[in-house]
């Protein structure tokens, strides 16, 4: 299969140059021509590095002079020695042209955009001056030939080269931001893991409590004399938790492994903002058309700990999004971070529905959630308000605080210790 595409590629490049060959005009003797075909040759050389120089100069030195002179044979426009003559000709262009970049360019190590232009200009000169030398029988040389020749290799290779280091980049420049925009995504979903693996391993104590007082119920089913049914029922109950902490343990060691805080690079505050909110904006851009989310960022910070910050920070915005009516038509959700000294202030506000001092009571507490689907009756999933204060307390030494008014939004007020934030992650 590679084969077979590496010979379509060949075949490709020598239709396309036999069919560009035809844009030509000639110059200086009879057969000599200027052809367009000579300014694509370098750009498929440029894209098609791997392939051996020699094969594709020989197929086009081919497929190029000889439909040229089927052609001119046509046309009846020259005799059929003179027709063969400039095939011969044309075709000693192409394979110069091959063996002259295939030594002084394809098999050097090293390779540049520089190297490259040069060998080209190189590779155009002096292929055509050996084809007008053919057909002058190397003689009528002149300074303005060279002057010619020169200037036409210059502005073609300028041109050719141009082209392709354009499109290079832009091709680069669109595979960068694709690779961005990956690994935005992939720094939102290891926060996500990482915040849940961290409270999955606070339930670990829990359920090491329900195996432990499931089986202080068997002792004390024993002592009490009774029935066999319910103490064989609290041993197995006791022996079932076992086995689900078991599981729950390998769950989270193996996340943690894989998602293990050494390997994480430290990142920059202004770059931790830049993820998490340009990969919300995409996440909501066909349901929430309406929203802005401005970033005002004072702060120049490293954050070695950092995706429990995309954690924190992705969870407030979203409750912002989730808190903007359907109908709204300027919604706006405002991040602020500030440098207050030994703490980092982060406030996240929106223009939403607000809520009431009783909601307001409510939201930190676990298993607090106003969102759920009105149809199924299920529970909308995300670590919750909870959780979010959780792990700002524990991992940065900090307090959450909101303030909101029914139908005039809520601001979320967020105080991190920077000794913290800018230390290695908390085990």
């Amino acid at each position: 299969m590679e084969g077979f595409q590496r010979w379509q590629r060949v075949l490709i490049a020598a239709a396309c140059i036999a069919l560009a060959s035809q844009v030509n005009f000639q110059i200086y003797a009879p057969g000599f021509i200027l052809a367009l075909s000579a300014l694509l040759l370098p750009i498929f050389l440029y894209f098609n590095g791997d392939l051996n120089p020699l094969l594709l100069s020989g197929c086009i030195a081919i497929a190029s002079p000889v439909f040229r002179g089927i052609l001119l044979f046509i046309g009846h426009s020259f005799r059929l020695d003179t027709i063969l003559q400039y095939v011969v000709t044309d075709m000693v262009f192409y394979w110069c042209y091959g063996l002259l970049y295939y030594v002084i360019y394809w098999r050097r190590a090293q390779r540049n955009n520089s190297s490259f232009f040069l060998t080209i200009v190189l590779c155009d000169y002096l292929s055509n001056l050996l084809e007008i030398s053919l057909l002058t029988d190397f003689s009528h040389y002149s300074y303005r030939l060279f002057q010619i020749l020169f200037v036409a290799a210059l502005l073609r290779s300028l041109v050719s080269c141009l082209l392709a280091f354009l499109y290079h980049y832009f091709t680069l420049m669109m595979r960068t931001e694709s690779h961005e925009q990956r690994y935005y995504h992939f720094i939102w979903v290891a926060s996500s893991v990482k915040s849940e693996v961290y409270f999955m391993q606070k339930s670990l104590g829990d359920i090491e409590n329900v195996m432990k007082n499931a089986y202080l119920l068997n002792q004390d089913l024993q002592k009490l004399d009774v029935p066999k049914v319910y103490q064989d029922r609290a041993l197995a109950i006791a022996r079932d938790v076992h086995e689900i902490k078991k599981d729950y343990r390998n769950v989270t060691l193996g996340l943690g492994d894989y998602f293990a805080t050494d390997q994480d690079a430290p990142m920059q505050l202004a770059d931790i903002l830049k993820v998490t909110v340009n990969y919300i904006r995409e996440a909501i851009k066909d349901k929430h058309r309406n929203i802005v989310i401005e970033v005002h960022n004072q702060v120049d910070l490293v954050i070695p700990n950092h995706y429990y910050i995309v954690t924190v920070l992705s969870n407030l915005i979203f409750n912002s999004v989730d808190a903007m009516p359907a109908d709204k038509l300027n919604g706006v959700i405002r991040i602020t971070v500030a440098d207050a000294g030994h703490q980092i202030l982060i406030n996240v506000s929106d223009n939403g529905k607000g809520m009431d001092v009783k909601t307001q009571a409510m939201i930190f507490q676990p298993g607090f959630t106003t969102k759920f689907n009105e149809t199924t009756g299920d529970v909308y999933r995300g670590i919750g308000l909870s959780h979010v204060k959780l792990i700002v307390q524990e991992q940065f030494d900090g307090e959450i605080t909101v303030e909101s008014q029914p139908n005039h939004g809520a601001t979320f007020q967020i105080s991190l210790s920077k000794p913290r934030l800018i230390q290695e992650a908390q085990s």
